[in-house]
């Protein structure tokens, strides 16, 4: 059995979503389901019930006159319900007056109690007596009192079969079972495509960095990703750093064999000594030995990287001990990272058990130094038999650094001073291992990031999934009460409940629109936050360009004529109809129109302007503002645009508010805002139904001269919507 943790990333990721909604699928079914049994019996009662009061009244005179054959009679006429199994009348002493049955399962009693009735109907002149338990009764029974001049004269019983309620509510949740079933099907199928847009990318980089890794191929690249956000920068930060590797490894080999060739050449030209000799031979064991050094520092694994180099560079230059020391911010200070000790430094362990803590201290004492001074340090530490040091012992300390920056120090102890050839190939060797420790630290410094991302997606998931929650009872929380508030206030100004006076009229019209101002700031943030997630779909059809541009000056010509302000419509060359979400075209439009009406003062006027234009009219005509959005048009594939423009006489707006007011809760200026209600949501709105539709929108204006705004769409709709029939 797997456990969770252990799960991949979008595995996890596909059943965190579907748990979700799976959950919310179940609890809303399970409602449905409830509320339809409840509802079934409420309203059996209430037809019981009102049978029961007709038939009190009708058999008042036989109950009067003791006519048991027409109470019998009136008792029959309950046939034609098919769900009333038994009925009966008794007297004012609770005895049986007539009876009738359909069922002989279904018995009635030969007497009731009428103090019982007596006393409920002396609480309350009208009442019902329901006598049932629960739903899973096989009867309903019902009592109604048979009233004559106010005085209780009989008692009117009926026994009703609630059998067939449980049928009904059987294959009712057998049918929302169904439904529940399709819809978590569906949300399985959802969740695991939107899980990739997170998991592929982290997915090729843990596949990448293995490779490099196993390979120790650093031409290796990972497929950068098209987003500017975490990912992408954690991306394109490690293909930099192979980069930066695979570069470091070109130039050592050049420097390696530039030495090989400087040293065919020296063997060649001279004719060497036996001293000559030996210097050369020990010149050529140490340039392998550098070119071997190299080869293993390609590793990435700090750890494994130090400890094999630590091994090579002792080899070469015959110490005892060895240590590395790096520099870490949140220490503020050195220490060890690896540490090489050779076999003969067991037998001083024999004698001195604390020979090791003394040498590492006087390591990182000289570390320090080293890393101060940013230089090479060497010192000499005499021996002392006493202490377990029996030969004096020649330290060297050597910076380890990247692009003239510190970042360590490479200590090395030996008990003989080394030649100018092994010093030469020290100072080289910590130069290339600065340079490697860098990069492998850069690397781990990646992993941990890249750890901490993961965890990150997961928190921001988290807190999508809160937000949405949250959006959604809210808006049920805060509509349900504003419908009701816009309700009540619209029965009292329409005078349901009597007259009222001017005070009362205005107080009640502030309170309607304040009202259905809130209710649509509630809409208009939950649009925007469907849009954010992701979650607004375009419902394409053929819309005609005509009709929508007639029903959007219907909907405020009745404001525009209470201030005067004319209205007119011209079109030129425009098409019949285009690809298009008419629902939200429309709210784009009326949007558009309803805030030239607001700005505009009494007596002005307002045009609504169509036509045809081309891609390269759009990308010369667009406003400097605006040319930043010009990138939106290369999604689509067409080149003839239905551009439509709603020009006004009204306040216009200053050049420095031009490119602010699309955005949302952003108004031109707190003066205007005081004056002109709004919410500030309406322009993000249509700028991001215009941007659904792979359209532009920008506005001119000149502050008192009025203002334009335009948009434009592609006359064959949204080029991804196509792709997507397509499929």
């Amino acid at each position: 059995m797997v456990s969770f943790s252990e799960l991949s990333l979008k595995n996890k990721l596909t059943i965190m979503i579907l748990a979700t909604s799976g959950l919310m699928i179940i609890v809303i079914s399970a409602i449905f389901v409830i509320n339809e049994a409840l509802s079934i019996r409420r309203s059996v009662i209430n037809n019981i019930s009102a049978i029961a009061g007709i038939t009190a009244i009708n058999s008042t005179a036989a109950l009067s006159f003791q006519d048991p054959d027409t109470a019998t009679e009136l008792l029959e006429a309950l046939k034609v319900e098919p769900h009333i199994v038994a009925a009966a009348i008794y007297n004012a002493k609770g005895e049986l007056f007539a009876e009738f049955s359909t069922d002989p399962r279904a018995s009635l009693p030969s007497e009731i109690k009428i103090s019982n009735v007596q006393e409920l109907t002396d609480k309350n002149s009208l009442f019902d007596i329901a006598q049932t338990k629960s739903l899973t009764e096989n009867y309903l029974d019902m009592m109604r009192p048979i009233k004559l001049n106010g005085k209780l004269i009989g008692v009117v019983f009926i026994r009703a079969d609630q059998r067939w309620i449980y049928s009904h509510i059987k294959l009712f949740a057998l049918i929302v079972s169904g439904i529940m079933a399709a819809l978590i099907i569906i949300s399985y199928f959802i969740s695991s495509r939107l899980q990739r847009i997170i998991s592929v990318p982290i997915e090729n980089l843990a596949r990448t960095i293995q490779t490099v890794k196993n390979r120790q191929d650093f031409s290796v690249r990972v497929k950068a990703s098209p987003s500017a956000d975490e990912l992408g920068m954690l991306m394109d930060g490690f293909n930099n750093m192979l980069e930066q590797i695979q570069e470091r490894d070109r130039r050592l080999e050049m420097n390696r064999e530039q030495l090989e060739r400087q040293v065919a050449l020296r063997t060649e030209a001279l004719k060497l000594s036996e001293a000559q000799k030996k210097k050369l031979w020990v010149q050529k064991k140490i340039q392998q030995a550098y070119g071997e050094l190299v080869s293993q520092m390609n590793s990435i694994d700090i750890n494994e990287m130090l400890e094999k180099c630590l091994n090579q560079i002792s080899e070469v230059a015959n110490v005892t001990w060895g240590s590395v020391f790096l520099w870490e911010n949140g220490r503020q200070g050195l220490f060890i990272k690896k540490t090489f000790c050779a076999p003969s430094l067991e037998e001083w362990r024999l004698h001195n058990p604390s020979i090791l803590n003394q040498l590492e201290g006087l390591g990182s004492q000289l570390a320090q130094q080293v890393f101060e001074q940013g230089e090479m340090i060497s010192k000499t530490w005499p021996q002392d038999p006493d202490n377990g040091l029996f030969s004096p012992l020649e330290v060297y300390g050597y910076p380890l650094s990247f692009q003239c920056k510190g970042i360590g120090v490479l200590v090395l102890a030996g008990v003989r001073q080394q030649d100018d050839y092994t010093l030469t190939f020290l100072e080289n060797a910590t130069r290339q291992l600065g340079v490697a420790v860098h990069n492998a630290m850069t690397f781990e410094d990646l992993r941990q990031k890249s750890a901490q991302l993961k965890k990150s997606i997961i928190e921001l998931q988290r807190a999508s999934r809160m937000k949405s929650d949250f959006l959604a009872n809210m808006s049920h929380e805060l509509r349900t009460p504003l419908n009701a508030i816009i309700g009540f206030s619209e029965l009292l100004l329409d005078r349901h409940f009597g007259d009222l006076n001017e005070t009362q009229r205005d107080y009640l019209s502030d309170v309607l629109e304040s009202g259905r101002h809130l209710l649509d700031l509630i809409n208009d943030i939950l649009d925007l936050s469907k849009i954010e997630a992701g979650k607004v779909e375009l419902a394409l059809a053929d819309v005609s360009v005509e009709d929508v541009l007639q029903s959007s000056l219907t909907m405020i010509r009745h404001k525009a004529m209470k201030h005067q302000i004319r209205l007119s419509i011209k079109a030129e060359d425009i098409p019949k109809t285009i690809k298009a979400d008419e629902q939200k075209l429309k709210q784009i439009l009326y949007n558009l129109v309803s805030n030239a009406v607001k700005f505009t003062k009494d007596g002005g006027s307002i045009e609504l302007h169509a036509e045809t234009v081309t891609r390269n009219w759009i990308e010369q005509n667009l406003p400097g503002p605006f040319k930043e959005n010009i990138s939106n048009l290369s999604h689509s594939t067409s080149e003839s645009f239905l551009k439509i423009s709603v020009r006004d006489t009204g306040i216009g707006i200053k050049p420095e508010f031009l490119s602010k007011i699309f955005d949302a809760f952003e108004q031109v200026d707190s003066s205007r805002s005081k004056r002109y209600k709004g919410t500030g949501l309406g322009l993000a709105l249509c700028k991001n139904f215009v941007e659904l539709h792979e359209g532009i929108i920008w506005v001119e204006s000149k502050a008192g001269k009025g203002s334009t705004f335009s948009f434009v769409l592609p006359i064959s709709g949204p080029s991804h919507m196509e792709k997507d029939e397509k499929k």
